[in-house]
């Protein structure tokens, strides 16, 4: 197994073992966790650290002359699920939708994963 393999195999055991903590499943992340309190608050004081830091909140992957988008469309995406429900500034970064979905594979319009032929989950 290459060290990507092993990267995405431990963040599942760490996104695993965090929402289990939480009580919720692997399928509750998206609709529980990134809907909870926790998140929203986390989400917040991101955003607000990002712009102390840089004057505005803007997307971290596009270049800075086409990233100009309001907070309400930047997301927070984790870098690493390590110390889920118990996240650091440094465990996520911020991104438009579309370097969001990039990151995923999500198809930017049906916003569904693209996996390889044979992929299971």
């Amino acid at each position: 197994m290459n060290s990507g393999g092993s990267k995405s195999w431990q963040e599942r055991l760490w996104r695993r073992a965090g929402l289990h903590k939480l009580g919720l499943r692997m399928e509750d992340y998206e609709t529980k966790y990134l809907f909870s309190a926790h998140w929203r608050e986390f989400r917040e004081c991101a955003l607000k650290a990002q712009e102390e830091r840089r004057g505005e909140n803007i997307c971290e992957r596009c270049p800075e002359s086409t990233n100009k988008k309001a907070a309400s469309e930047l997301h927070l995406h984790h870098r690493t699920y390590e110390r889920l429900a118990e996240e650091r500034l440094e465990d996520v970064e911020i991104l438009c939708r579309e370097c969001h979905d990039k990151i995923h594979s999500r198809d930017g319009k049906s916003r569904a994963r693209h996996r390889a032929p044979g992929y299971e989950r």
